[in-house]
């Protein structure tokens, strides 16, 4: 594959955000972060929309939202998230996308463009890596971290047909009915609850010693997908959960006094000491937060036939009775409602660990894409550049 192809393609900036939606809606790559909405999100990065066809015709073959950010030593870097949006099995087009990108990064001042298409690690995938290489595309490899990549490797999607409560486990279901008796209250919407959304993702962030977003991040989103998006959120009502558990500790305390068979009764004690500890842990709860306190949430995006899982945060206080299931089962179930076929839970460890095993109970199907491009504008600083911008990734 070389520069000069047969065919003649012309490539422009594209002012026409509705043409752009049309053309990435109907390609199977599409994905949120490459909808004219996901450029208001990332307004703190310069972008602009790609547009590629052949010469003469109006109709796209390929686009691409291209973000442009600073490096330190005044160095900049372009990504194109999720994309390019474009047929990688037409070899013509795709020499020329890359020719062309690369141009677009010199005049950027961009020592290289790094794009990670929604491309699964397949057949299909072996095929593109070999291709891109021998147009001088860098590619990223195949890591296992989730830190290591801007968007995840590693992916768990559930379909509409394959979530429902009876193909779902045993102990799913046992923990979700768990967390319905615990005195949810499901509340649906967006900036109203954002500031209580912002303070579950507040909790995660500590509990997981990691650095996500802010209410006003959270607020960004909502109002760029102002008819597509959603927070849903569990309150708790504590006051009603705290009656129920003395209730319980009552009977177990006349249990006990009843009962003669020395075994169940050091059972018995035992699990009234539970009690009394999570009646204590309760009191606590109403003291500081009051009676009615927001323990799981999540923000969703509903786009055509997908949705996307953005956000998601618990209160660890209650943890144990399953909030986050229920947060969760909510969020998908609303976006079928909308008119999803498909939602994405977002990303996973590559083998095992906490989100994988979480995940696993919705009965998702995983994916492994093939990971980041970079093409390279400057091949002599590029290796430089690189190792500066993954030392501070590693930062982060």
């Amino acid at each position: 594959m070389n520069e000069y192809t047969s065919r003649e393609f012309e490539f422009k900036s594209i002012v026409d955000l509705e043409k752009v939606e049309n053309f990435i809606l109907k390609s199977p790559l599409f994905d949120i972060l490459q909808t004219p909405s996901w450029r208001n999100v990332k307004d703190e990065w310069k972008s602009e929309f790609l547009g590629f066809t052949e010469k003469g015709e109006t109709e796209l073959l390929a686009s691409c939202l291209v973000l442009t950010r600073s490096l330190p030593l005044g160095f900049k870097m372009c990504y194109i998230p999720r994309g390019i949006i474009m047929d990688y099995s037409d070899d013509e087009l795709l020499s020329f996308v890359v020719l062309k990108l690369k141009e677009y990064g010199k005049k950027e001042k961009a020592l290289f463009i790094k794009f990670d298409p929604l491309i699964e690690e397949n057949s299909e995938g072996k095929r593109l890596i070999e291709k891109l290489a021998l147009l001088g595309v860098a590619y990223g490899g195949r890591t296992k971290e989730i830190h290591e990549t801007i968007q995840f490797r590693f992916d768990a999607t559930i379909y509409r047909d394959d979530y429902s409560y009876e193909k779902l486990s045993k102990k799913f279901n046992s923990r979700l009915n768990k967390a319905k008796k615990a005195f949810p209250e499901i509340k649906i919407g967006q900036e109203e609850y954002s500031e209580d959304f912002a303070r579950l993702m507040t909790l995660t962030e500590t509990r997981k010693v990691i650095n996500l977003r802010d209410k006003a991040y959270f607020e960004k989103i909502l109002a760029a997908f102002p008819k597509n998006s959603a927070i849903v959120i569990v309150y708790t009502n504590v006051k009603e959960l705290l009656d129920e558990v003395k209730t319980e500790t009552l009977k177990l305390s006349k249990r006990i006094k009843d009962i003669s068979n020395e075994k169940k009764k050091v059972l018995l004690e035992h699990q009234l000491l539970e009690k009394k500890a999570e009646v204590n842990d309760l009191e606590q709860i109403i003291k500081t937060s009051g009676e009615i306190v927001p323990s799981a949430g999540n923000l969703i995006i509903y786009y055509g036939e997908k949705s996307y899982n953005l956000y998601a945060g618990m209160d660890d206080a209650f943890k144990k009775y399953y909030v986050s299931y229920l947060s969760w089962d909510e969020s998908i179930k609303y976006s079928f409602l909308k008119g999803a076929l498909m939602h994405d839970m977002g990303g996973v460890e590559a083998d095992s660990g906490g989100l994988r095993s979480f995940k696993k109970m919705f009965n998702p199907s995983f994916k492994e894409y093939v990971g980041e491009f970079d093409i390279p504008t400057n091949r002599l600083l590029y290796p430089l550049i690189k190792r500066l911008y993954k030392m501070r990734k590693d930062k982060k």
